[in-house]
């Protein structure tokens, strides 16, 4: 009976992910719509405002808050260099935008209402708003990213010795609401034990990845900062990890007559936050009109694992839809259309705990530690190599990077598109990444 019960586990497993394939959609759907409901909520926006009366005080506040609050979700989704092309909304307009709003700390008087308020926007009319006036704009989170804070000073790179008034900076740092949320360490014997100060200055990556783990993170940005005359700070900044660049950026910036150190460099820990977003956004901006078609293998061993990668490109924004061309007991075939291009789903998939690498002759999508699978006709002796549940799609590639028309109406994620999208320019074939 038992070895009867190993024969029919691969029938058992193939008729559960194709049940998946069918139901979990709707599933998955739910999560991406409370994914995008945080996403376009933008908390603690302060108002204040006076009037006549109370409630026209504070119809007055609310309609400041609505602006306030639409300036911070551009400036957190949308490139400073591009956000100067949206046109300022009406009263009208951003109240469409509001699907609701939360008060919190209220208080008024006779003629004045102070409060916060936290902002849901309706995530689909904020990006007609955004498509309508041309800009591009990005939705991908980071994970976590921990931060090095190197203080060169004397001709020696302090890290974790004391004093480190530049560590002491970060860890005065306002809570932000950005697409990169930052970590800063403690500074403990583990951190010392680590990660040294020269490990750090030659972006030893299996010393920065060791440490990041343990904070949760995934990336580390490496931030030196370099005191100057007249209170000025140079600033070296890189971002490593998987889903890091080898790009340093170099700023200076001017700092404060405060006579606290830490303080004084305050306004320097506030630009590096800023530059390390604005360079996320510049590498994950969704471009409407551009797709780029990326065929992937799944290896499957259980139904989790379908059900993880369903939930991943059902949550994904950057994808705008994706076909399942062949489902097998082991693996899975996968058509996905990216609003971008391949490198910046494989960015969107790390964040997902998940890798997209090169193939044999196409992408593997696979969880983050999951093993490779098994080239083709590898299979164990005495496995069931019997038909797909699906039939075999043709011969396919790793990538293909379509120039389209104003993005038609995609169906819902997980369904076949019902004809194939209009390629009015001609196919380019995408590189593997490497």
């Amino acid at each position: 009976m038992i070895e009867s019960s190993r024969r029919e586990f691969p029938g058992l497993l193939r008729a559960l992910l194709v049940l998946a394939t069918v139901l979990v959609p709707a599933l998955s759907s739910a999560a991406a719509t409370a994914a995008d409901a945080d996403l376009f909520t933008v908390r603690a926006v302060p108002v204040d405002a006076t009037a006549e009366t109370a409630p026209a005080a504070r119809d007055r506040a609310v309609a400041e808050g609505r602006r306030e609050g639409f300036r911070r979700l551009v400036d957190r989704l949308v490139p400073a260099a591009e956000a100067a092309g949206i046109p300022a909304p009406t009263d009208a307009e951003l109240q469409r935008m509001v699907l609701g709003f939360e008060v919190a700390n209220e208080r008024s008087s006779a003629v004045r209402w102070i409060a916060e308020l936290t902002l849901a926007f309706d995530p689909g009319t904020v990006r007609g708003v955004l498509r309508s006036a041309g800009v591009s704009y990005a939705e991908t989170r980071s994970l976590p990213v921990l931060v090095i804070p190197l203080y060169e000073t004397g001709g020696e790179t302090v890290l974790w010795r004391e004093p480190n008034p530049w560590r002491n900076a970060w860890y005065d740092l306002p809570p932000q609401d950005g697409l990169v949320p930052f970590v800063v360490p403690y500074g403990d014997v583990a951190d010392i034990r680590d990660l040294s100060p020269d490990q750090a200055v030659a972006g030893d990556v299996d010393a920065l990845m060791r440490i990041a783990e343990r904070y949760g993170a995934r990336d580390t940005v490496v931030v030196a900062a370099r005191p100057r005359a007249g209170g000025a700070v140079e600033l070296a900044i890189q971002r490593l990890g998987p889903s890091g660049t080898d790009t340093t950026m170099l700023e200076t910036v001017d700092g404060t007559g405060d006579l606290d150190e830490a303080k004084r460099l305050a306004p320097a820990v506030l630009r590096t936050v800023a530059l390390v977003e604005e360079a996320w956004k510049r590498d994950n901006l969704i471009r409407p009109g551009f797709e780029t078609l990326v065929t992937a293998t799944v290896p499957l061993d259980s139904l989790q694992r379908w059900l993880t990668v369903r939930e991943a490109l059902d949550g994904l924004s950057i994808v705008s839809r994706y076909e399942v061309v062949q489902l097998m007991r082991r693996e899975a075939l996968v058509d996905v259309w990216v609003n971008g291009d391949a490198e910046q789903f494989r960015v969107a998939l790390a964040q997902r705990d998940l890798e997209l690498v090169p193939g044999a002759g196409d992408y593997i999508l696979k969880q983050r530690g999951q093993p490779m699978p098994q080239p083709t006709g590898a299979a164990p002796a005495g496995s069931d190599t019997s038909a797909p549940a699906y039939p075999r799609a043709p011969a396919y590639g790793t990538a293909e990077t379509v120039i389209v028309g104003p993005a038609p109406e995609a169906p819902p994620a997980g369904t076949a598109p019902a004809a194939s999208p209009a390629a009015p320019a001609p196919t380019i074939r995408a590189p593997a990444i490497q």
